[in-house]
């Protein structure tokens, strides 16, 4: 008795997996692209990066130079060209252009009494370096945190005697990167600060 109009259940199964079937085996082979697509970037992401040139990390930061003197209330840093001056120097001040720990270290006698402070970063206080034989000499060595922008420079003060006529014997400043850290491109201290103070 099967009427005019009704499909027969073999019929209507047949009529209606197709359409989805379709669409299961067009959604199957498009993830499947998406994944082969992935997979050779993913391949020519390992082969560029085996293939390409280690990259050059810029040399340990570090300074040593003699301290001979006093100039405009600052230590004054006797410059001149060696392997141990990598960082940048002018008017007495040390330029950082890499983020890291730095060691720090002045050593130097002086003929008068005098009292020294280590500057790095503008805002923060300084650090008054303990002085022995009454005042005279210093060995001091500290770490600190520096940054690129940063400045290290050394402020002295006598009771008795102007800047310019104290006497040092002996003395050196080092300073030492002792964590890489980011590095600015060389020369861009100057530009930044250029452009910031306009």
């Amino acid at each position: 008795m099967e009427g005019e109009g009704v499909q027969s259940l073999d019929e209507n199964l047949e009529n209606g997996s197709r359409p989805r079937f379709k669409w299961k085996k067009t959604l199957r082979l498009v993830v499947s692209g998406i994944k082969g697509a992935g997979l050779l970037m993913c391949f020519i992401y390992v082969c560029l990066q085996l293939s390409s040139s280690p990259a050059k990390k810029p040399p340990i930061q570090r300074l040593k130079v003699p301290v001979t003197g006093c100039e405009n209330g600052r230590l004054f840093i006797s410059l001149y060209n060696n392997e141990h001056q990598i960082m940048e120097v002018q008017n007495n001040s040390v330029f950082i252009n890499c983020d890291g720990l730095y060691a720090v270290s002045l050593k130097g006698f002086f003929f008068q009494e005098v009292k020294i402070d280590l500057h790095y970063r503008n805002g923060k206080s300084p650090i008054s370096m303990p002085m022995l034989n009454n005042g005279r000499r210093v060995v001091f060595t500290v770490v600190v945190s520096l940054a690129f922008k940063d400045k290290v420079y050394l402020t002295v003060n006598a009771p008795d005697t102007p800047c310019e006529h104290l006497q040092i014997n002996d003395g050196e400043l080092i300073v030492v990167q002792l964590t890489p850290g980011y590095c600015a491109p060389e020369g861009s201290y100057h530009s930044t600060v250029n452009q910031v103070s306009l």
